[in-house]
């Protein structure tokens, strides 16, 4: 790195703040937090099916043409998007006794994901979806009897030029061999502090590559080698991985993305390349940009749920309305619907441009966040709850 570079602000912890070294924890479930799951997983279901009806009611979307497609979402238990999108796409098919809906998931068993997943099951039932749904709880593959579980379901759906939407999560915070440490801000119980990320070995690496990245775009080969044709591949992905600068230690913006500055990136930038190596070519793939979203993964990421809390602050401040997941797996859906109608279709969709504008100001904040409770940037003032 050349002295005349000025060093990141994020690569230099802040005096007084303290520090904790790693990403924050998988914290084991309380027996209470277990027991409260299945009414919880129902609820989220239910208020997601009501947002979206209300919204619905507005007649803004138009995606009927997918009413007797096969979706396959991996990834879609939970209150993320994937969820949102498996509610959007149950109430879609019901309504028309047409097309599949098969879900992948791999949820503890003690986990409101998996509790999603099984009140999702309950709901097709109910509905008489029979063979026309799937939940697999045994997670994605590119071959042996989990794939083969897979394609059983696909084909028992009798699931032809299916849409696969991948909104997976499952990656490692932290730092490659040999890069400069980075310093993201983030606040716990014990109040405000700042993760010193550490570095990953080899083998974190090459999973946060692989299950996100690698399998992620080369699933729908596999279906095809097994007779299942694939209309368009869909991704989620978020803005902060496109920000090369920030993963640069010559520059002062390295680090601004915290550990999608340093290992978060890696498998979207895989998926990134998948989609334009395919673009104009009779391979369909997205990768769609989504806004920070409140979700259960949020809080892994080191300085996540900070991010948002202050992302809400700006909003405020700015006039600009929060889109949450319901209302995004709507968009999806139309974003799905006008790509499978055109060859030249945008393969990176941007369903976060109304909060994007923002991320200067949060690079000013953030960086500038304090204890100081005198201070125009004292955490707790920019941070809403």
């Amino acid at each position: 790195m050349s002295d005349m570079n000025p060093v990141s602000p994020f690569a230099t912890p802040m005096p007084n703040v303290p520090v904790k070294k790693g990403a924050p924890p998988i914290e084991r479930p309380t027996k209470e937090e277990i027991a409260a799951f299945p009414a919880e997983a129902r609820t989220l279901l239910e208020n997601t099916a009501a947002a979206q009806s209300a919204l619905l009611e507005t007649e803004t979307y138009a995606f009927d043409d997918l009413s007797d497609k096969h979706f396959l979402l991996a990834g879609a238990t939970g209150p993320g998007i994937g969820g949102a999108l498996a509610v959007a796409v149950m109430k879609l098919l019901g309504d028309s006794g047409a097309g599949s809906v098969t879900v992948i998931g791999r949820d503890l068993s003690k986990s409101v994901n998996y509790e999603t997943g099984k009140a999702m099951q309950a709901q097709a039932d109910a509905a008489g979806f029979g063979t026309r749904f799937h939940w697999l709880n045994a997670g994605m593959a590119l071959e042996g009897r989990n794939f083969e579980k897979i394609v059983t379901a696909l084909k028992e759906a009798n699931a032809q030029n299916i849409i696969y939407i991948n909104t997976v999560a499952a990656a490692n915070s932290g730092l490659l061999p040999g890069m400069p440490p980075v310093y993201v801000k983030d606040v716990d119980d014990s109040g405000f502090f700042q993760w010193e990320l550490q570095p990953l070995d080899e083998r974190s690496i090459a999973g946060t590559k692989f299950v996100m990245g690698e399998m992620a775009v080369q699933f729908p080969q596999a279906l095809e080698a097994a007779g299942i044709s694939v209309d368009i591949a869909v991704f989620a992905d978020w803005r902060g991985s496109r920000d090369k600068v920030g993963r640069d230690p010559s520059q002062p913006e390295y680090g601004r993305q915290g550990a999608y500055s340093t290992s978060l990136y890696l498998p979207k930038e895989i998926i990134q390349n998948a989609v334009s190596a395919n673009y104009g070519s009779n391979r369909k793939m997205i990768d769609i940009f989504y806004p920070i979203m409140r979700t259960r993964a949020l809080p892994f990421i080191p300085g996540g749920t900070t991010l948002a809390q202050i992302f809400d602050t700006l909003m405020k401040k700015a006039g600009i309305r929060r889109i949450d997941q319901p209302e995004l797996a709507l968009n999806t859906l139309q974003v799905i619907t006008e790509t499978l109608k055109e060859r030249l279709y945008n393969p990176f969709p941007r369903l976060d441009a109304h909060e994007a504008p923002l991320d200067d100001w949060f690079y000013e904040v953030v960086q500038r966040l304090t204890t100081d409770e005198d201070s125009d940037f004292y955490y707790r003032r920019w941070m809403e709850a």
